[in-house]
């Protein structure tokens, strides 16, 4: 005999409550999509469409997967370590709790603190990167490849932890993330094209938008359209960092958040101030500035590089210049000068990327690393 109208409907209403519930423990960026199936499911129902049992099934089915997806990761978060001698350790407790209590903190942090690779780490701690992905934004491609990097070696320490899986990075060209990635680093531009596809950033459950004291376009739009999704994302974490002290204006914008600042390391430094200017050696008595002239770049460069190897103290040489092509001729000037058990090498945004993870894997000789700011 066949059920009454009104039992089956009460069955339906009960089945689609449970189903509701359940959605509250599937990945975040499901769930959106997941209730918005319902409300067209419950719409059809309620027109006498038979067709939507079936589509109530299936999502039925998507929801147990996400949600398993979600225990999956609960299960195998990955283990985390602090190194002591960073400023940023010493006080993780307190970041800790303020990312626990707040929504927006604002982080200051001097550089050499530790800021960049530990944070990632506190947001793991607390349990965060399982509903969504810790989001990490850099400004250069370089640094958000070599940071990926630098964190999935921290945790190997202590986890299986890998780059491109625990751990991964995107850029404009390189995706190396996968299903079962915690941290994600990527550059700011990357962030910003998501938001086309990712309307409330989903995928996220943490985002920390570090170097946030260069205000470049991409920064300060990302900071003003989270600020306009953050009512409708509470679950979503913001940590802005910065290098400096414009944090009251971060703070600001984002109504009165906490700010923590924490001092950086500094080691110390030998300022020596080197003319380019070539002065005569004669003892005529001519004006100076007649037969004076000035050095070219690479001259300047190959005699700093001189003195420095004349003291005799070991490790590398970074030489900060201009651009590219300023690069690629003081190396072919400081090559020919044979210099003895030493490498060049050339560091700018277009280099490949083989050719960038040079400068961090030393060997046996001395290197001299020419680069542009992105270093």
């Amino acid at each position: 005999m066949p059920k009454p109208k009104i039992e089956i409907e009460l069955e339906l209403r009960q089945t689609i409550r449970k189903i509701q519930q359940s959605i509250k423990q599937a990945m975040l960026r499901d769930r959106h999509g997941f209730r918005q199936k319902i409300r067209r499911i419950e719409n059809g129902l309620k027109k006498g469409s038979r067709r939507e049992l079936a589509n109530l099934e299936q999502l039925n089915k998507n929801i147990a997967t996400s949600v398993a997806k979600r225990e999956y990761r609960a299960d195998n978060l990955p283990k985390v370590w602090f190194p002591a001698s960073l400023p940023v350790v010493e006080q993780r407790e307190k970041i800790a709790g303020l990312i626990r209590e707040n929504q927006v903190i604002v982080l200051c942090g001097e550089t050499g603190s530790g800021k960049t690779t530990q944070l990632p780490k506190i947001c793991l701690e607390l349990g965060r990167g399982v509903d969504g992905l810790i989001g990490m934004t850099q400004p250069r491609r370089i640094a958000a490849r070599s940071i990926a990097q630098f964190i999935a070696s921290d945790l190997e320490k202590v986890s299986s932890a890998k780059t491109g899986s625990t751990v991964g990075f995107k850029m404009r060209f390189a995706d190396q993330t996968r299903d079962d990635t915690f941290i994600k680093v990527m550059t700011d531009g990357i962030l910003l094209a998501e938001i086309q596809g990712d309307r409330y950033l989903n995928q996220y459950d943490t985002l920390i938008i570090d170097e946030a004291h260069e205000r470049s376009l991409n920064i300060d739009f990302l900071l003003g359209y989270i600020k306009r999704i953050l009512p409708s994302r509470p679950d979503l974490k913001l940590i802005i960092s910065s290098a400096t002290l414009d944090t009251e204006k971060f703070s600001k914008h984002f109504n009165n958040a906490p700010i923590i600042e924490i001092s950086g390391r500094t080691y110390p430094v030998e300022l020596r101030y080197r003319s380019l200017l070539i002065k005569p050696t004669g003892n005529d008595p001519v004006e100076v500035d007649s037969i004076s002239r000035e050095k070219d770049l690479e001259e300047g460069v190959s005699d700093a590089v001189s003195e420095l190897f004349s003291v005799k103290q070991p490790g590398d040489i970074l030489v900060f210049l201009p651009g590219e092509r300023e690069i690629r001729e003081t190396a072919d000037f400081l090559r020919k000068q044979n210099l003895p058990g030493t490498d060049i090498l050339p560091l700018f945004a277009r280099l490949s990327s083989a050719d960038q993870d040079k400068i961090f894997n030393p060997g046996n000789s001395r290197r001299i690393v020419l680069a542009t700011n992105v270093a």
